[in-house]
């Protein structure tokens, strides 16, 4: 009788062992379908500055692409065309090209290969596909925690990769853009964990009445930029686009699980404001070494700037 009754309950827990696999099993299956899935996210922003010609300009915004081996180039630079058929006037990167590759890094060691020279040449690759991209005012581009990371052993700076594809890095410096005699500014921010934290250098030159939209791989910068005056003391700052937090990745109850600014809820995913200027944090195009998520979602950005009126 007591032989049963222990029978019974080995296989009691066996049921239970394997009913709890077969559930985490489907809950990362559901994750790696939902972070696989790229929301196209569109808004119009209308800024106070915005000179009239630049009055329905679209711009495509992309941050945290994570090129891994689960995120391989074939299918970032096959987003990036279909991207380009929504024919933006500009297009915007926000860092982090390159990732935590756990799996690619095992790779080049099974192989004996340099996995810094495979990161940059895949950085490399994927700014070339870059080179027919048409985005008639620009292309601009800053650098993540990852590229700064990258550059310590990178064959080739990001500066130079990134000018395979036409596209401008910005460190700490504006570049102008002119359309109908009128002109915006797109100023770049290193970033900020770790770049030069410099909340001078990007003001300098900026007016309070010039259209100003600041690139910041993370949102971190936003804060001191947003109150640092610029040339005649007032705020220069108009608009942030940012990323680097992911959303978390995992979002439950509201709480973003695994973003690394999750205790501020000014950093939460979305669009905030922060001293007059409006500010997107993205959840970016791929998480991490694994595109695993859950409550959130990848996601790039169809911004149309409109001039803002007072009515």
């Amino acid at each position: 009788m007591a032989s049963a009754k222990k029978g019974g309950k080995k296989r009691g827990r066996r049921w239970l062992l394997k009913l709890a696999v077969l559930l985490a099993a489907a809950l990362v299956a559901t994750m790696a379908v939902l972070g696989s899935v790229v929301r196209l996210s569109c808004v119009e922003l209308p800024l106070r500055d915005l000179p009239a010609a630049f009055d329905g300009v679209k711009i495509v915004y992309v941050s945290d692409l994570h090129l891994t081996a689960f995120n391989p180039l074939v299918k970032v630079t096959a987003l990036m065309k279909e991207l380009e058929k929504i024919q933006p006037d500009l297009l915007l990167l926000g860092g982090d090209y390159t990732g935590n590759d756990v799996l690619g890094r095992l790779i080049c060691q099974s192989r004996g290969e340099s996995f810094s020279a495979r990161q940059t040449e895949t950085r490399g690759l994927f700014f070339l596909a870059l080179a027919d991209f048409e985005a008639p005012l620009g292309k601009f581009a800053v650098a993540g925690d990852m590229d700064n990371l990258l550059e310590r052993g990178a064959a080739m700076s990001l500066v130079d990769a990134a000018s395979l594809g036409g596209v401008q890095l910005l460190r700490d410096e504006s570049a102008v853009v002119h359309k109908g005699g009128q002109s915006i500014a797109i100023v770049g921010v290193d970033d900020w964990r770790s770049g030069m934290q410099d909340t001078h250098t990007p003001a300098r030159g900026r007016r309070s009445d010039d259209c100003v939209i600041v690139l910041s791989h993370t949102p971190e910068a936003i804060p001191q930029l947003a109150v640092s005056p610029g040339q005649d003391g007032g705020r220069w700052v108009d608009a942030a686009l940012t990323g680097h937090t992911l959303g978390g990745l995992v979002k439950l109850g509201g709480y973003e699980v695994f973003s690394p600014l999750a205790s501020d809820d000014r950093y939460s995913a979305g669009w905030h404001l922060e001293n007059g200027a409006k500010v997107l944090i993205s959840q970016g195009l791929c998480g991490g070494f694994l595109p695993l998520r859950l409550g959130t979602y990848a996601e790039v950005h169809v911004i149309t700037l409109r001039t803002e009126t007072n009515e």
